[in-house]
Formats: C-alpha cells, structure tokens, sequence
C-alpha cells in the first residue's frame, strides 16, 4: 500500500486538477450564453437577405448574367471553409466535424482547396496534406459582423473570377446543449441554399419574371448582395461553430470534474484505510512488545 505522504500528494493534485476543470466550465458556460445570443440575433437577418436574393433570383436580368445562379462548373476546383476549434479540451468536437469534412470530401471528385478557421482544424488539415491556400483562425472567436468581412470579399472574388466552381462551408451547428450537429453547405452558387429555402418557405417562383427597373450594372449590384449574404451566412456559422465549441468543452469539463470527485473520494477512502492500517500495525506492536517483556 503506497504510503501516507504519497497518498495526500495525489489528493493534492487531483483537487487542482477539479479547481482548474471547474475554472474551464464556468468560462465556457459564459462563452456558450453570448455565442448563442450572437447565432439567434443573426438568424432574421439571414432570413431577410434570403428573400432578397430570392427575388432578384426571378428577374431575367440578373439572373441569366450571375455565375452565382447557375449550376457550378464541373471542370474547376472546389474550395472548401472549415471551421473547427481552436483549443483542445472539448471532447469528440473537432474529429466529429472532422469526420463530416470527410464525408464532403467523398462526394466531390473535383481537386479540392482549403481555408481553415481554427487551429484544431488547420492542425488536421496540414497533417493530412490536404491542400490549405489561407488560414482565418485568428478570427474563429469573431463578435463582429465586419470582422469576416476580409475572408467574405475574398471567397467572393475568388468565385466570381472563375478560381473555383463551387465553395463549401463545413462547421457545427448549434441547435441545443445536447444536440451539435456537424454540417457542409454550398454557400456558392446559390442555387442549393435558394432551393432548400424554397423547399421551406416556398419563396421562389417556377418561372423567371423579367423586367425589372433597377439603377446601375446588374452585376455589381448582385454581386455586393452576394458578398453581404455570404459574410452573414460565414458570421452565423462562426458564431453557432463557437457556441458548439464551449458547448463540448463545458460538457467535457463538467465530467472531468465529476472524475476528480469520485477519484478524491477513492483517496481519501485509501488513505483513511492507510491510516488505520499504521494505528493497528503500531498497536500491535506495542502489544507484541509488552508480551515480549513479561515472558522476560
């Protein structure tokens, strides 16, 4: 039985060990509060440029001039976003969205490009030599709108400039404590996220209307429309990727803490053991001697 002084050094320890898990839960449960909050408020502003779009979608003079509105061109690359965590400690998070990037992966023959947001992320994709032109993980705690901006205006141009056929954006959607669900969505061309929107809303007429009175170049005004849409579609992902991020790490903790609790229970059981075990062994002892003198 290991000894008294050792014993109390790993109580010592391993109630640092709870102190610190404790610390990280109560920051992630802060961190999970305002990133929700951040997620909800932007979803009716999604939904509103949605309908926009969807709009400009019916109009002949915008919709038969935007690379945007029609289907992607199989001969060119794929540029693929994936926004994953930036520390560890949060459980199965970064390889269940790793797993979910796999699964795209499957799907698409074409040769394939990546923009990581995270470190975990970047770490995996660099590990597995995937093929990484940009790294945004000094913004996958973003608060702010304009802070995607950058990474928005350059996915945009990209596209629009024929770099890249379709781009796709992989990441954790928040959708209760117990429910992160890993997603991939086309966010270029638009055409997926305006069917699946019509699929719920029935927002988007079968027949092309046209007509249209509208000042100034069809195609910057429906590209300045993309690049708002794509930096709020971006920004809610960041923010739900994060939520999801401290979501795991809290929930992780949590039972870290409840290890170290039952394992300090288990401690101070064997010390308590210990302890009993040296008063007998010392009574014992003195009883051992005493019979020794008195047969003398």
């Amino acid at each position: 039985m290991a000894s008294l002084t050792s014993i109390k050094e790993r109580i010592d320890s391993v109630e640092s060990i709870g102190q610190l898990t404790r610390a990280l839960q109560a920051v992630s449960s802060s961190q999970v509060r305002q990133y929700r909050r951040l997620a909800e408020e932007t979803n009716p502003y999604i939904g509103l440029i949605w309908r926009v779009i969807a709009d400009v979608y019916q109009e002949k003079e915008f919709n038969e001039a935007f690379p945007a509105f029609r289907e992607p061109d199989p001969a060119l690359p794929v540029l693929i976003v994936f926004v994953s965590a930036d520390r560890g400690l949060a459980g199965g998070y970064p390889g269940n969205v790793f797993q979910e990037l796999q699964r795209l992966e499957e799907r698409i023959p074409q040769a394939k490009k990546y923009i990581s947001v995270g470190k975990k992320g970047r770490e995996m994709l660099l590990k597995r030599k995937r093929e990484l032109i940009a790294d945004f993980s000094d913004i996958s705690g973003v608060q702010r709108f304009r802070e995607v901006g950058t990474l928005s205006e350059m996915i945009s141009r990209r596209f629009q400039a024929r770099e890249f056929g379709q781009v796709y954006l992989v990441y954790t959607a928040y959708e209760s404590i117990g429910q992160l669900t890993p997603r991939s969505i086309r966010l270029l061309p638009l055409t997926d996220m305006l069917k699946e929107r019509e699929d719920r809303t029935e927002i988007i007429e079968s027949t092309l209307r046209g007509g249209c009175v509208f000042d100034g170049d069809p195609q910057e005004f429906v590209f300045s429309l993309m690049r708002r849409c794509i930096r709020m579609t971006i920004f809610n992902a960041f923010v739900s990727s994060k939520a999801s991020e401290h979501t795991a790490r809290m929930l992780a903790m949590n039972q870290a803490t409840e290890n170290t609790k039952k394992l300090t229970d288990e401690l101070i059981l064997t010390m308590n053991n210990a302890r009993q075990q040296a008063i007998t062994n010392s009574i014992l002892d003195i009883v051992t001697g005493s019979n020794a003198m008195e047969q003398g």
